[in-house]
């Protein structure tokens, strides 16, 4: 895959950015949160190290390969960090995945939403994507209203599709968007 040139976008009050050596305390502590372990597959417990990894070498290395594009979602005037939304496992087929978490202090303010939104635009638009996919844990339903509010249809329940970090193994729902997909209802283009 060729590289994939790491991108800014700005979207109302939220900055989507590539991750910078800054953000690694920040990272450290969102993913202090139980919520975010129970839901996503970062470690558990997480360590300083890992958010280490993650913003230095992991988050760069997947755009410079091309086969993510990770952003931190950040307050346009503070530089806060809100979220986590990254496109994921991009193929030269044009299919990705979509990936996100929120911080504890930024939920229920329609970052999430917005975010996702900003990002799958930005994915069918620059890199031509025709598919994304999404997945949550069975039970997720706030990952599940981010998707449906963004255009994601939900297509089903892969059943132990997930292995947990103590080895059970989980349920998952399923779902995509398509590029020609029509907007969602209260999507600001419309």
């Amino acid at each position: 895959m060729p590289s994939l040139e790491p991108a800014e976008i700005t979207a109302g009050r939220l900055h989507l950015r590539p991750w910078r050596p800054y953000d690694i305390d920040a990272v450290y502590e969102a993913c202090q949160d139980p919520e975010i372990g129970r839901w996503t597959r970062v470690p558990t417990p997480y360590g300083h190290q890992h958010a280490e990894d993650f913003v230095a070498r992991q988050a760069p290395a997947a755009w410079a390969n091309g086969t993510g594009a990770s952003f931190a979602v950040v307050d346009a005037t503070t530089e806060q960090l809100l979220a986590s939304v990254a496109l994921v496992d991009i193929t030269e087929q044009g299919d990705a995945e979509l990936g996100y978490w929120c911080a504890a202090p930024a939920r229920g303010q329609g970052v999430t939403s917005q975010a996702v939104a900003t990002v799958t635009r930005w994915g069918f638009g620059a890199l031509g994507l025709d598919r994304i996919g999404w997945r949550a844990l069975v039970g997720n339903t706030a990952s599940l209203r981010v998707a449906e509010k963004c255009g994601f249809t939900l297509e089903g329940t892969l059943r132990h599709a997930v292995v947990s970090a103590d080895g059970r193994r989980l349920d998952c729902w399923v779902g995509s968007r398509l590029a020609d997909d029509p907007p969602p209802p209260d999507d600001p283009r419309r």
